[in-house]
């Protein structure tokens, strides 16, 4: 990785990719121990921990697990699953000592889960915020704006810095959610760029942290583009080079893989800045046209 003051949070402990899944149906925790070494040794500062629905039945072996990376690396973890009761055990088994006294993230509270909250009664955290939805009547709404994103985040910030918990803005992750951009008819990309911005702009937000799930951004696309480039990576840096100068310095990502900010004349990301301009069908035509001949 080249680009300098980018956090990766290891995505890789996680049951969306069939070799972490395939560990945690053997409970082969030797296996776990060495994908943190492997993700670590590769870059990663935090490593994301989630083993999926196992996590709420199993609390003896989400406790080894979290065990066994906890000896292995030195490094922080983020806990990522929307649940209280898991969190809790989660944050009560880490050993804030093993990683070099630095607080373990809550992966994620939104508006419609901010009894996660309470959590913060158990140890000191920083806390991951989803601004890509936010409450209304009670009810869950999708943000479809920018502004949408901005007011949600500085609401939920606003509402963590007033409390009694100490927080502050380094403790704080405002993830903005990124999806599949080859089918992205509803310009959520765009979105999260124009937010990204927005945010960064903000003086009351300045020295908070952003953050994107990266890797979902190249789902759905084969691995060359026209030109013979990897795309999928082309795709990320993209997205990279239109937010990484504004304010985002986090990503929950593959540690070791080559992210780059891309010159202008770059071919994906001509493209990738085409589409954004662009607005529906249009947008996602412009972005297949990057690995479709006419």
């Amino acid at each position: 990785m080249s680009i300098p003051g980018l956090t990766i949070i290891g995505e890789r402990i996680n049951p969306g990719f069939r070799s972490s899944l395939a560990l945690f149906e053997k409970s082969d925790l030797d296996g776990i121990r060495a994908l943190a070494v492997e993700q670590v040794q590769k870059g990663a500062r935090y490593l994301n921990v989630n083993i999926g629905n196992r996590a709420l039945t199993d609390h003896a072996f989400m406790k080894a697990v979290i065990t066994n990376i906890q000896d292995a690396v030195a490094v922080p973890l983020s806990f990522d699953f929307p649940n209280v009761e898991v969190q809790k055990v989660c944050l009560e088994t880490y050993d804030e000592r093993k990683a070099g006294g630095q607080k373990p993230i809550i992966n994620s509270i939104s508006e419609l889960r901010w009894e996660m909250t309470s959590l913060l009664e158990i140890r000191p955290c920083k806390i991951l915020l989803m601004a890509s939805e936010r409450e209304l009547n009670g009810e869950k709404v999708a943000n479809k704006s920018a502004a949408d994103v901005f007011e949600t985040a500085r609401r939920m910030v606003g509402r963590l810095l007033e409390g009694k918990h100490g927080l502050t803005l380094d403790d704080l992750f405002i993830d903005v959610s990124v999806g599949p951009v080859a089918v992205d008819m509803e310009g959520l990309t765009r979105m999260a760029i124009q937010a990204i911005r927005q945010i960064g702009a903000a003086p009351e937000l300045k020295g908070i942290h952003m953050s994107v799930g990266l890797s979902n951004i190249s789902i759905m696309v084969p691995a060359k583009a026209l030109d013979g480039s990897p795309l999928k990576l082309q795709l990320e840096s993209a997205f990279l080079t239109n937010t990484v100068p504004y304010g985002l310095d986090t990503i929950i990502g593959t540690a070791g893989r080559d992210y780059q900010l891309l010159a202008p004349d770059n071919f994906v990301l001509r493209g990738f800045n085409e589409a954004m301009a662009l607005e529906e069908i249009e947008s996602v035509m412009r972005i297949q046209a990057l690995y479709q001949a006419e």
